[in-house]
């Protein structure tokens, strides 16, 4: 399906809430030379009116295979879906689309066989015909594939949703990454090789450079000025900060990182791993690059989100607030804990919650800056510029909910 289709699909299908303009002005296009791409804002919140706003609570890494798991993510709030599943790594969206074995019987995008990238339609039951007696018994019963009925339930009115994916295997880089707003998909259903289509040359990821890949996913977003790209739970892939560099100076519609990925702490199946990606995220501002901070469920269900500052309750809306950096993160979510105002004019950091926090400035130097309320403010000289190179605020609630948030960073230029 290409990304002119999925748009019409997107709009058929009426996935926004009644007053919403899904996709208006999509025949604007995206293909901006890079040139023409505005650099990361390095001023956040300048153009919100946080006393005319809606805060909608979302992710930009979250799976959900099934009613279960849609469930959860609704019970927490979530106002926008950009649900991010593989295998393959395709959008669930429209979620009334999405059928059990959709992606097995009705692949239309293109992937790479032996080397090569091959258009679709891919008709897996035609393909796997002379090699499916040599499966497992498990894997064989299976076939032939046949569409099944409805993963989901009608979404409740006012819930918005958005097409994104996490792509993976890409040549030259061990990284994931998402792309919120963005219709591209890659890859095959049968990741694990349980169906032997690696072995007969069907790439189950992207198969191609990562750059090339994120031009692919640039290319399907379905708004010129909204959404992107994000890098993954870094700790997770030991990301190199060197090559994190490298994938976010490429393209500054490339927003950020996972600061927070809830299933990336799992110690118990990931030793080496965290939750939390803060030294990822400091190194780069401290080397004056804006980088936007995510936070995400992936595969769990309870924490990880982002809270976006908007205008409106659109898609376009919660897009662009992706694109400008008008969001702030939340551990918990659910509202415990919210800004009600963050703003930088240049030498004063000014922030306020709706309940008592405890506030941390966090710059190049570290923690530079304690204080308990609801409000914040935080003076900077600019001689002093050069030695914070970036400001950010961290509010930890002081119940005992655990509960803390995180504005995106100001730099300081």
């Amino acid at each position: 399906m290409d990304r002119r289709e999925f748009i019409k699909l997107m709009a058929s299908a009426a996935v926004v809430a009644a007053g919403s303009r899904l996709f208006a002005d999509e025949a604007k296009g995206n293909k901006e030379a890079k040139v023409n791409v505005p650099e990361r804002n390095r001023r956040p919140y300048g153009n919100v009116d946080w006393g005319h706003s809606f805060q909608v609570h979302t992710t930009t890494h979250g799976h959900c295979t099934n009613q279960t798991r849609l469930n959860a993510f609704l019970e927490r709030g979530f106002g926008l879906l950009t649900i991010s599943n593989y295998y393959p790594s395709a959008p669930y969206c429209p979620a009334s689309k999405m059928t059990v074995n959709y992606y097995r019987v009705h692949h239309d995008f293109p992937v790479m066989v032996n080397g090569v990238r091959t258009d679709g339609p891919f008709d897996w039951n035609k393909i796997l015909a002379p090699w499916v007696d040599e499966l497992e018994e498990k894997y064989r019963s299976q076939y032939p594939f046949v569409e099944g009925g409805p993963l989901f339930k009608p979404l409740p009115e006012g819930v918005l949703e958005a097409p994104n994916a996490e792509h993976h295997s890409f040549v030259g880089s061990p990284t994931h990454m998402c792309a919120p707003g963005s219709a591209y998909a890659s890859g095959t259903f049968d990741a694990r090789d349980f169906f032997k289509t690696k072995s007969h040359g069907y790439h189950f990821g992207t198969g191609e450079p990562w750059r090339k890949a994120i031009d692919r996913m640039l290319d399907g977003l379905i708004f010129a000025d909204g959404g992107g790209v994000t890098i993954n739970h870094p700790t997770w892939t030991r990301l190199n900060m060197d090559h994190m560099m490298e994938i976010l100076d490429y393209d500054p519609r490339v927003l950020g990182i996972e600061v927070f990925n809830e299933s990336a702490g799992n110690k118990e199946k990931y030793p080496w791993s965290d939750s939390y990606s803060e030294d990822y995220w400091d190194h780069a501002l401290g080397l004056g690059r804006q980088c936007f901070g995510f936070f995400v469920p992936d595969w769990s269900l309870k924490q990880g989100t982002n809270v976006l500052i908007v205008k409106e309750k659109s898609v376009h809306e919660c897009l662009k607030a992706y694109r400008q950096g008008n969001w702030f993160g939340a551990i918990k979510g659910r509202g415990i804990l919210n800004f009600t105002y963050i703003g930088f004019d240049g030498a004063k950091l000014l922030a306020t919650t709706d309940k008592p926090a405890r506030f941390q400035v966090i710059s190049k130097e570290g923690v530079i800056s304690e204080t308990t309320g609801d409000k914040l403010a935080f003076t900077v000289a600019k001689a002093d510029y050069p030695k914070h190179i970036f400001l950010r605020i961290k509010a930890f609630a002081t119940d005992d909910s655990g509960e803390i948030i995180f504005s995106q960073p100001f730099m300081l230029d």
